[in-house]
């Protein structure tokens, strides 16, 4: 199964490395890298999050890479991230773009 990251979760990566250079630039990369080795592991074991119960969705799950969050849905073909935040964040699903990736 194929991993497919969304433009909202490529932007929200690189605002997470933009965050954390500001302390460290290695601490940056070393962050996103184990966000991005996070999300290629769904290709393997799509349904390894949790469900979202939340989002009132089956499809939508979410895997933690702390202090992140990797919000994504299982489709047939393919898994499709739709977004990373910090734990501490709640997004609502029309924040998510869920409804217009239907």
């Amino acid at each position: 199964m194929n991993v497919v990251w969304s433009d909202r979760a490529l932007r929200s990566l690189a605002e997470i490395h933009r965050h954390v250079s500001t302390e460290s630039e290695e601490a940056a990369n070393r962050t996103v890298d184990g966000i991005l080795k996070r999300g290629d592991h769904l290709a393997t074991f799509p349904r390894l999050g949790r469900v979202v119960h939340r989002y009132k969705r089956p499809n939508i799950r979410e895997l933690v890479e702390a202090p992140y969050r990797i919000v994504y849905r299982v489709r047939r073909e393919a898994v499709e991230i739709i977004d990373v935040f910090s734990l501490g964040t709640v997004a609502a699903v029309g924040t998510l773009g869920v409804m217009a990736l239907e």
